[in-house]
């Protein structure tokens, strides 16, 4: 299998834009995606994700600090669709459920979240050191996405929320920095790896339900977990999901920091 290039063709013709899936004439409904589909999205994604960034410091800049935090998050959504383009060109493809699993998880907000951030921790060797502090504030970004942009009453309904009011000049570039080292690290993975062919049993874990991905992702105990699993020499995402849900979240347990990591 041939290394991803970091060039390629445009995705789009003329005015408007193309989507990216096809469906069968038979099967409107079914899902077709090919490995050169998913070559173009990365490019495409990583793109994306470098010049939202730029734009995000340049709003920066210019003291607009909540639209600045919500086009850092977005540059770190597109670098979580690059990853998960790339690793989806070594799935089944041919399996409807696989497919649709995939297009549904570059679609999902949380998902692509938690994608941008895996590069940085498979080749980090410091993980609990560099990785972790940022991992806590990725669990955060889910939660300003909306209000870094939208206005919204306030949770008592007592007054209007703004997005000015909201982001503070620190979180803005704290965000920044976040998607600039994400992308830093995809685009470095994506420019050295190939997409690593998946098993059945891979397959099977990735097409499960969302939900279920989103709650046990959006705890920081399970990114705990993970590191730990790192660090033991197993790099799987999917092998720890599964895990972490069959050992601690469906039983209701939590996983144990170190005792030096809790002080």
């Amino acid at each position: 299998m041939q290394r991803t290039a970091l060039r390629g063709p445009p995705l789009t013709t003329g005015i408007g834009c193309q989507s990216m899936w096809h469906t069968t004439v038979s099967e409107p409904g079914k899902v077709q995606i090919t490995p050169q589909i998913l070559r173009d999205y990365t490019l495409a994604a990583l793109a994306n994700a470098s010049e939202l960034v730029a734009e995000a410091l340049v709003l920066y800049k210019h003291g607009h600090f909540a639209r600045a935090y919500f086009l850092a998050v977005a540059s770190i959504e597109e670098t979580g669709k690059a990853f998960l383009a790339f690793e989806g060109q070594g799935r089944n493809l041919s399996d409807s459920s696989v497919a649709s699993k995939l297009k549904r998880a570059m679609e999902d907000h949380p998902q692509k979240i938690s994608a941008a951030f895996i590069a940085w921790l498979v080749a980090s060797p410091n993980k609990r050191e560099e990785v972790m502090p940022a991992i806590n504030l990725m669990v955060d970004l889910g939660h300003g996405r909306e209000p870094s942009m939208y206005t919204d009453l306030l949770p008592d309904s007592s007054g209007v929320q703004v997005p000015a009011a909201v982001v503070r000049k620190k979180s803005a570039i704290a965000c920044i920095r976040l998607a600039t080292d994400c992308l830093s690290q995809t685009h470095k993975h994506i420019a050295e790896k190939t997409p690593e062919p998946r098993t059945r049993t891979q397959d099977q874990l990735f097409a499960m339900k969302s939900r279920q991905f989103q709650e046990i992702a959006s705890t920081v105990d399970f990114w705990w977990y993970y590191i730990a699993e790192l660090e033991a020499g197993r790099q799987d995402l999917a092998d720890a999901v599964i895990s972490y849900q069959e050992k601690f979240a469906r039983p209701g347990l939590v996983f144990r920091k170190p005792a030096q990591e809790a002080e």
